[in-house]
């Protein structure tokens, strides 16, 4: 039988345990509440420059759209680079599993959720970091943009896919998304019924624009997405390892 200095031990390093539990779960639930404030403004906004493009198409139907080859696509993965956050990076993983193709490229975010592709054996040629917080996004999108952008300019791919975890309704579920090309087709048109748009600035430039912009929301929606879909994972991981401390807690006081 253990001496009661060392159970004493024992129930001091559960209740450091359970402090850093404790401040998991404020971090997590802080960050989730932010998120959830943001989301549903940026996809408002993401619908409205989809609209833009629509109405573009519709009444310019000679704008040059993207023909590529349209077998390779750059798909990016959405994970997490820390821990303590469940199944999150394995479900994700499993998903790219399922769609990823021989002539695809895969650009991972994400360290932790490399490491489990690699453990899947699924290569990639790029990867970043995710996210910690909000004010994070910004810099974070920036530095992507930019790298997979100078993948897409090659002409050899027709396709850019997202592949991120959504939690809606108190549930988590993979979602893969094509951002590129836009699918116009979902969003209501103005119709050549209306009147063309009187404008002094090109067409081309306008659209080329509004796609740009496009694919600049559509990243900080995934980015922030994700990072909520990571935490949402963390507490409920947090919640669980919580239940387990204190019911070990109560054994030794117990002892």
């Amino acid at each position: 039988m253990p001496y009661s200095e060392d159970v004493e031990k024992r129930i001091q390093s559960f209740d450091t345990i359970a402090d850093i539990i404790s401040a998991m779960k404020a971090y997590a639930g802080v960050t989730i509440r932010k998120t959830e404030q943001i989301v549903p403004n940026v996809r408002e906004y993401e619908k409205n420059v989809l609209s833009v493009l629509s109405d573009m198409t519709a009444n310019y139907p000679d704008l040059p759209l993207m023909k590529r080859n349209r077998e390779k696509r750059i798909i990016v993965a959405f994970g997490s680079s820390q821990g303590l956050c469940g199944a999150y990076n394995e479900k994700v993983a499993d998903a790219v599993a399922e769609v990823i193709g021989d002539k695809d490229v895969l650009f991972v975010i994400g360290r932790r959720l490399t490491s489990s592709l690699l453990l899947r054996h699924i290569a990639f040629e790029n990867y970043s970091d995710s996210v910690l917080s909000v004010s994070g996004i910004q810099a974070a999108l920036e530095k992507t943009i930019v790298q997979i952008m100078d993948i897409y300019r090659k002409k050899e791919f027709y396709n850019l896919t997202f592949t991120f975890t959504s939690v809606f309704e108190n549930k988590a579920q993979i979602v893969i998304e094509q951002i590129l090309p836009p699918d116009i087709d979902r969003m209501p048109a103005m119709g050549p019924d209306k009147r063309t748009p009187f404008t002094y600035l090109n067409a081309e430039a306008i659209f080329a624009k509004a796609l740009e912009e496009f694919l600049y929301i559509s990243f900080y929606r995934c980015y922030a997405e994700s990072l909520r879909s990571e935490n949402w994972y963390r507490l409920r991981s947090m919640e669980g390892a919580s239940e387990t401390v204190k019911k070990h807690i109560g054994e030794l006081s117990s002892l």
